[in-house]
């Protein structure tokens, strides 16, 4: 069964709203990836042009049932914060694996956004989507992001093979009885 489109699932995390990624938001995807401040303990800024391709590919996924990429936007009644993303890895949804990423805005690092989004998605990644864990990966330096990983109920594991970035970590539903990686 093919996991339901997150285009029609709203998630609450007050005081924060999570709302499926859209059309609309091209330009925010784009603008995050491209802002070296929101990219400084994430990886490489994108190139408008390497942006925009990524922005409308995740936009085709977001879409699809079956789609590899599910987004969502992190609204604040005084303004969007940023966005939160699941990444399958592996075949499918169901009992699968996905790389969990957030990218705020600098002016909202630090103000709950990522910890109230991480806690809203985790319910509908395993809940909804059926899958078996979550991983995230930071940079070695990125303090924050390790004491976000930890109030958020993951916990450090070894890197994927491949992963970009040093640092692992890893949540399992219930349900997953095999090592994510």
């Amino acid at each position: 069964m093919p996991t339901p489109a997150p285009d029609a699932i709203a998630l609450a995390a007050p005081p924060f709203q999570l709302r499926p990624f859209a059309a609309g938001d091209l330009a925010l995807y784009a603008g995050l990836f491209t802002d070296d401040e929101v990219m400084r303990a994430v990886g490489p800024t994108f190139t408008p042009d390497r942006a925009a391709r990524a922005a409308a590919a995740s936009l085709r996924h977001q879409g699809d049932a079956e789609g590899r990429f599910r987004h969502w936007v992190i609204e604040h009644p005084e303004g969007t914060a940023g966005l939160l993303g699941l990444a399958l890895r592996g075949k499918g949804w169901r009992d699968g694996e996905a790389e969990l990423g957030v990218l705020l805005w600098p002016a909202w690092q630090g103000r709950g956004a990522a910890t109230a989004a991480i806690t809203a998605v985790r319910p509908w990644a395993f809940d909804i989507a059926g899958l078996g864990g979550l991983t995230c990966h930071h940079a070695e330096a990125h303090t924050g992001a390790a004491a976000l990983m930890q109030r958020v109920g993951f916990t450090r594991c070894p890197p994927r093979s491949g992963a970009p970035l040093p640092v692992g970590w890893e949540c399992r539903s219930s349900a997953a009885v095999r090592p994510l990686g």
